[in-house]
């Protein structure tokens, strides 16, 4: 567990230079968003298992395609599920869900059943270095840049980020943009 949190702030931190250093180090590309999913789950069961959190996915069966950095847009999913799981409690649920609502855009969403964020602090999970009183007790070691880190590369990308409420009392995070062309 504390090789993947140093791993993730080591990740965190690179995307953070990267993204300091503008769109000269952002190289866009066609980025299929159903492998971003499968790799980002696979790369969080190792810290989940032990914890009895449950990570599940769904993605369609036809990929769905952005043009993105892929690198940083995976990071920005990371941090969003690695925080599903880190602040969620035994036995509780991550669920990592890929759609194309329509014909030219695709939601991707992460929903958890866990504690959830107080309505006055939903606003504010984005700010770097905000972490909230209940983050904080369950888990001083965070830095509070991994939210922050998603919320620059949404805008990058001009792919909206929303945090609610999830119908489970947890957290919902929606990542919902435009979709790209498939490579040819």
């Amino acid at each position: 567990e504390e090789a993947h949190y140093l791993a993730s702030l080591v990740h965190n931190l690179g995307a953070a230079a990267k993204l300091d250093a503008g769109a000269q180090q952002v190289r866009l590309a066609p980025v299929n968003l159903n492998e971003v999913v499968d790799r980002v789950v696979a790369r969080h069961w190792p810290v989940a298992s032990p914890r009895a959190v449950d990570v599940e996915f769904a993605v369609p069966e036809t990929p769905v395609w952005i043009d993105a950095d892929v690198t940083l847009f995976e990071q920005a999913v990371s941090n969003v599920v690695g925080n599903a799981v880190r602040y969620n409690r035994p036995g509780g649920h991550v669920a990592v869900i890929l759609d194309a609502p329509s014909a030219g855009e695709f939601s991707l969403r992460v929903v958890d059943d866990g504690p959830g964020v107080p309505d006055a602090q939903l606003a504010r999970l984005t700010e770097r270095a905000f972490r909230s009183d209940d983050a904080r007790r369950r888990h001083p070691e965070g830095m509070g840049l991994g939210l922050d880190i998603a919320r620059r590369v949404a805008a990058f990308h001009r792919i909206s980020l929303a945090f609610r409420r999830s119908e489970y009392a947890g957290l919902e995070v929606e990542f919902r943009g435009v979709r790209g062309i498939p490579p040819a």
